[in-house]
């Protein structure tokens, strides 16, 4: 749900830099823009990416080791 909501946020907030740097011709804004739309547009499978890999890890930590 947080991660839903915060998708939302972040395509409104590029949608709305959008159109701020695009009308006052702002390079700044537009690249701002830019990141927000593609971190938007991203984060979901990153993070059920990093979530499969962690849960799939047999990694164990290092005090568990014999030694």
């Amino acid at each position: 749900m947080i991660l839903y909501a915060l998708e939302i946020v972040l395509l409104v907030a590029g949608i709305g830099t959008l159109a701020v740097g695009y009308r006052r011709h702002h390079r700044n804004l537009l690249l701002s823009a830019a990141l927000l739309l593609l971190a938007s547009g991203m984060l979901p499978d990153v993070v059920q990416g990093f979530s499969d890999g962690f849960n799939g890890s047999t990694a164990r930590p290092l005090a568990a080791l014999p030694g």
